[in-house]
Formats: structure tokens, C-alpha cells, sequence
């Protein structure tokens, strides 16, 4: 079983915040308690919407959750939970989970609400930008933005917005175009924010110069609709052999899969049989999922013109050749609550996200009644070198070691900020800009203590979170669980090959063949009917080795495939008998123009399956019957306790 499988059975269902009260014992295993809160906590979430606390629905899974704690017993007692690599894993899965918490949830969820209300519509957005390098100096920086409000002055004065793109514009790719940069919606990409907000928010016919990490930009909303949202769609394409060049052949070609897919032909067979992107043709055309502004706009507007899954498009031209849509699926709006989950966790990705953690700081220091020393803040500041805002820089050796604040119960001195500023180079070189000492220690000792207040309260999320003490709990035997059943059973399952052979042996009657047919599927590459004719004809005494010799010696155009097939699973060979000597009419492909047929060439009798005929289902069916063995040895090694009251109180029907 995959590890990412597992974890994703484990926590695919909402979280369920159970209400703190007391809180008994339901049963132990070996002297380990499960409390009522643990047990409808993991009972609830994965039986969701059936979780409806009948007796039987009750004992069906107080009997999965004792086997499960039998198997996380045996994992400590096999000490699995000391392999540093298993330790490894488990910290690796708590940083992931500890970043849904190290905010301010307000603040995150107002954010969210934000991205989602915004996602309702796309916009058209055109913009004029005074670019910046990436690290500009003040200078730099008032001299773009003097450029930036030359031209907006311009604009105001009724300079046309498009004149004023093509002639100001330092973005080259818009700027032929009047600045236009295509259709968007949120969430715009990370750094971005503060253009987004302006963008969702012009009143007037443009903005005035706003910031991004490329410079100044002024925009202009030129229109709006309601969101297209993102498509799973396939497609057949036919190149043209010049690119931006019509093409009368290749517009013929796919004008010609246009009818014969309207006439009942596959839309996924003929994308692997002719299509020209090669990247999506053995997938039967399919490219995923595409947004706005991804593809060229002729091809977006046909794939959204489709109105139902499965409908088809007319052969649709774009600069590279012409495409045959077909609609697979499309993300509809989700209500609020559904949505809210990813659009957090894309939220945790993006530079808005330390408007909710710089909140979450400020929580935490009043909390923890965080102070610090200003005295010894200033003896630091007084002892800074003129070579800080370069890498010569070095910890001052006349460095006084002092307390210089607390958070909580912890204290940090002045070597540990001192330690912090050495590491943090890139921060530091930055002041150079402004070069001054003070100010630039001020905003590296603001890094420092936002990071010392982000550990402290990771250190009490487990105490402070009951869903979060959960999940780590989850995390943990999960863990256990997947690395003993490993060891155990499917190691074993698939390593022990006498134990193998010897149950198959023994349960070799559960293993065995349907009637099967040995089909050829024969091509004749030639346009000449006649010699196809004469092929299909000789088939039908002949072997198919004897008609290669007689007509292709040299293997040219006459080929074959050989495929077994149980009679059961006869659907996918759609016209055939289940006949020895049968074959299916010779056909002529509209398209290649070559010749084609099927034909059963003997028919194989109903049997035995050997061990190699049957190796993986035989190694499934092991795997459960050694894990029914190892619960059953489980079960007598450990004792398991359940409190009858305590589980009669949680029935409620």
C-alpha cells in the first residue's frame, strides 16, 4: 500500500472538534487507555455524514479501532517509533500541519472570504509599468515613481491610455497591445497583493501608480465577466506546417475527425491515432486542467463555449493548427465552506499570509507578556562597526552577554540576537540601502522575536488545540501502523515464497481461467483493396504466418498483434464472436486509408491459473489472510478491556 494513500484515507473527512468535558475510558489494550473523546473524534471522521451512533454502526467500528491499537501496540513494543527516519517522517508531517495554526484565524479567514469572493469574476486588465531592478536604491526607486506619475498626469490630461502604453510602457510584451495583459482572477501570483487589491477596486478609468516587486504600474479595469473558472478538457490537434499561417490541408484533415467523430467514431481513439500533440495524444488527447490566460484566446473561447461534459467542438483554429475540443469536466463555484480549505492553504503560500501571522505575533506577545531591555538593546547598537552592512561584518568581541527580554517562561539573551543577526546576511546587506545601523538592528530584532514567538507557540499547540492533538495522534500511529503491517505482512506477502506457493497450493481452486480466445488484430498498410481482399480471403484457411510469407516476405505493410482474452471480458471486443475461425469484416480506415480485421484464431479451455498466471491476486489474498493471522496472535498477547457502560452511553438509537 502507497504511504500517501494511507494518510489521504486517514484524513480526507473534516476535522471533528470534539467539545472539551469529561472524559472516560472506553477500553485499553495492554493498559493503554482510549478515551471516549479519542474514539469519537477518529469514529466521526471517518464515517461522516454515517456516523449516526447506532449500536451496530458503533460496534463495527470500536472493532476496526481495537485491531487498529492492537497493530500500534505491537509497532512500540517492536520499537518502531525510535527509527530516527520514522522520528524524521513525523516532524516532517507536524511543520506541515503546524502552519495551519501559526496564524491569526481571523485574519485568515477574512482573507480567504476576500479570495473567494473575487474569484466569482474575471477581469480584463490592462497596465503601464515604470519597471524597477531588484534591489533599487532609494533613488532609483523616487525616480520610477516621479516617471510613474508623469504619465498618469498625462493621462489625465487626456492622453489615451493605449498611446500612453506604447509610448511609456517599460513592459514590452503588453505595450504593443495598448499595455493589455489578458484576463485574470485571484488569487494574482505571490508578491503581487497590493496589485490585486487595486485591480479588484478601481473606481475611476484607471489607478493611480501603484507598487508590485517589478516597479510602478497604473491600471486600467477594461472589462469584466463572470468567472470561467478552470476546465479538464481533451483535444485532437492537426498542425499547420507554417505557424500563424492558414492551412487549407490541415484544416481538411481535422474537418474530416470532426465528421467521423460526429458519425460514432472515438474521440479518444482518434486523438492516439492522429493527433500531432504528442505530449497529450496517448492519454486520448487529454491536457488537464487549464485557467484563464493559459492558452491562446480562440482556443479558451471554444472550450468554454461547450456547454456539458462530453460535448465536442468544431475544428477551432489557433496560431499552431486547428483543435477539436472536447469538454471533460469544469470546477463549478463551491459553496463557501468547501471552498475555504484550499483557498487557505494557497493563502499560506502567498506574502498576504504575514498580514494573519504578523497579527498572530502580536497575540502571542501579549499572551506571553512579552517585554524586552531598551538599554541593552542600545549597548548592542553602540557596539556595531562600520563594516555591518557588509559580509567582512563579525559578532563584536566586547559583546556583554545579558538578558535582553522574555516570552512566557523563556528568556533570550543578547549572544542569541547576535547569532541571529550573523545568519541572517541577506537582511542585514539590505539597511545598506538606508544605512542605518540603528534601524536595520530594529528590523532584525523584529524578525528574531516574530520567529521566537512563532516556536514558542508551537510548543503548545497540543495543549492549546484539541483537533491538532488529534491529528499528531493520527500522524503518529499512522506511522507505526503503516511501518509494522509492512514489515509483518506485505514484505512478507511478497518475500516469502514457500509461504506463498504453499497458499496458493492450498486455495489454488479460487484461481482459475474463463474459456479465453487467442485474437489476431491484423493491419494491412496498402491502399490496394484488391491485395486486401486477397489477404483477408487466404485468412480464412491460412495461418498468419503462412500469409506473410506468400505476400509480405519482407514485413512491409502486413502486420498483426496476438491478444488473450477470457470470454467475460469480451466487451471490449465489440462485433467478435466467441468462435474459433471468426473474423470481423475487412474494413478501410477513412483517414490512412489502410485495410483492417480481427480474427479468433483458436479458442483456449476453461482451467487451472498457475502461480505466475495469478501472482497478484494470490499476493492480496495472502497478505489478508497473514494479517488475520497476526491479529488473531494480537488478540491473544494482548488484553483489551472495554467498559460496557461507558459504551452503551454513546448509543443513541
Amino acid at each position: 500500500m502507497n504511504l500517501a494513500r494511507f494518510f489521504t484515507l486517514l484524513l480526507c473527512l473534516p476535522t471533528f472538534v470534539f467539545a472539551q468535558k469529561a472524559d472516560p475510558v472506553l477500553f485499553t489494550v495492554a493498559g493503554m487507555p482510549v478515551h471516549v473523546s479519542e474514539f469519537e473524534y477518529i469514529y466521526n471522521k471517518n464515517n461522516g455524514t454515517d456516523a449516526n451512533y447506532s449500536q451496530k454502526s458503533l460496534e463495527n467500528y470500536l472493532m476496526l479501532y481495537t485491531k487498529f491499537k492492537l497493530k500500534v501496540q505491537a509497532a512500540k513494543d517492536m520499537r518502531l517509533d525510535t527509527i530516527p527516519a520514522l522520528i524524521k517522517e513525523l516532524e516532517g508531517y507536524r511543520q506541515q500541519l503546524t502552519s495551519n495554526y501559526l496564524n491569526d484565524k481571523e485574519v485568515t479567514d477574512r482573507l480567504a472570504r476576500e479570495v473567494y469572493e473575487r474569484q466569482k469574476k474575471d477581469i480584463l486588465i490592462s497596465h503601464i509599468l515604470i519597471n524597477l531592478n531588484n534591489n533599487p536604491t532609494p533613488a532609483d526607486t523616487l525616480k520610477a515613481f516621479n516617471q510613474a506619475m508623469e504619465v498618469y498626469n498625462k493621462l489625465k490630461s487626456g492622453m489615451s491610455f493605449n498611446d500612453a502604453a506604447r509610448s511609456f510602457s517599460n513592459d514590452v510584451n503588453s505595450s504593443r497591445s495598448g499595455g493589455q495583459l489578458g484576463w485574470f482572477t485571484s488569487m494574482l501570483p505571490d508578491g503581487f497583493y497590493g496589485l490585486e487589491n487595486e485591480a479588484y477596486n478601481i473606481s475611476g478609468p484607471f489607478s493611480k501608480p501603484i507598487r508590485s516587486r517589478l516597479g510602478y504600474h497604473i491600471l486600467k479595469l477594461e472589462n469584466e465577466r463572470p468567472a470561467r473558472r478552470r476546465m479538464e478538457a481533451a483535444h485532437i490537434l492537426i498542425k499547420k506546417k507554417v505557424k500563424g499561417t492558414p492551412d487549407a490541408e490541415a484544416k481538411m484533415k481535422a474537418d474530416s475527425l470532426y465528421q467521423r467523430i460526429k458519425d460514432g467514431g472515438s474521440f479518444e481513439e482518434f486523438a492516439r491515432l492522429y493527433s500531432e500533440d504528442k505530449t497529450s495524444s496517448n492519454q486520448g488527447g487529454n491536457i488537464g486542467y487549464f485557467g484563464i490566460n493559459q492558452f491562446e484566446q480562440s482556443f479558451e473561447d471554444a472550450a468554454h463555449a461547450l456547454k456539458s461534459n462530453n460535448d465536442i467542438s468544431k475544428p477551432v483554429e489557433t496560431s499552431i493548427g486547428y483543435h477539436i475540443i472536447k469538454r471533460l469536466n469544469k470546477e463549478e463555484e463551491l459553496p463557501y465552506d468547501r471552498a475555504k480549505r484550499k483557498i487557505q492553504a494557497d493563502i499560506t503560500r502567498d506574502s498576504r499570509f504575514a498580514l494573519a501571522q504578523a497579527t498572530l505575533i502580536e497575540k502571542i506577545k501579549s499572551e506571553a507578556k512579552f517585554n524586552y531591555n531598551q538599554e541593552a538593546f542600545n549597548r548592542i547598537a553602540n557596539t556595531i562597526d562600520s563594516n555591518f552592512f557588509t559580509y567582512k561584518w563579525k559578532v563584536p568581541e566586547n559583546l556583554v552577554k545579558e538578558k535582553l527580554g522574555s516570552l512566557g517562561k523563556f528568556d533570550f539573551t543578547t549572544d542569541q540576537f547576535m547569532d541571529h543577526v550573523k545568519s541572517n546576511t541577506r537582511l542585514r546587506l539590505q539597511g545598506a540601502e538606508e544605512n542605518n545601523v540603528k534601524n536595520t538592528l530594529k528590523n532584525l530584532f523584529d524578525d528574531f522575536i516574530s520567529q521566537r514567538c512563532l516556536q514558542y507557540e508551537e510548543g503548545r499547540l497540543e495543549d492549546k488545540y484539541p483537533d491538532f492533538k488529534s491529528l499528531m495522534r493520527e500522524y503518529r500511529e499512522g506511522i507505526l501502523l503503516f511501518e509494522a503491517t509492512k514489515n509483518v505482512v506485505w514484505d512478507k506477502a511478497s518475500e516469502d515464497t514457500v509461504g506463498l506457493k504453499h497458499f496458493f497450493e492450498k486455495n489454488k481452486g479460487n484461481y482459475q481461467w474463463d474459456q479465453r480466445a487467442v485474437i489476431l488484430s491484423v493491419n494491412i498498410d496498402t491502399t490496394n483493396k484488391a491485395i486486401a481482399e486477397k489477404i483477408y480471403k487466404k485468412h480464412k484457411k491460412a495461418n498468419i504466418d503462412k500469409l506473410i510469407s506468400k505476400f509480405d516476405k519482407n514485413k512491409s505493410f502486413l502486420s498483426y498483434q496476438k491478444n488473450v482474452v477470457e470470454k467475460k471480458s469480451t466487451d471490449s471486443y465489440v462485433g467478435l464472436s466467441f468462435i474459433k475461425g471468426f473474423m470481423t469484416p475487412l474494413e478501410q480506415d477513412k483517414i490512412t486509408e489502410n485495410f483492417h480485421y480481427r480474427k479468433v484464431e483458436s479458442i483456449l479451455p476453461a482451467g487451472q491459473k498457475s502461480l505466475d498466471d495469478a501472482r497478484g491476486y494470490i499476493i492480496a489474498d495472502y497478505q489478508e489472510y497473514l494479517e488475520s493471522l497476526w491479529i488473531d496472535e494480537l488478540k491473544a498477547k494482548y488484553k483489551v478491556e472495554l467498559d460496557e457502560t461507558v459504551f452503551k452511553s454513546l448509543v443513541r438509537k
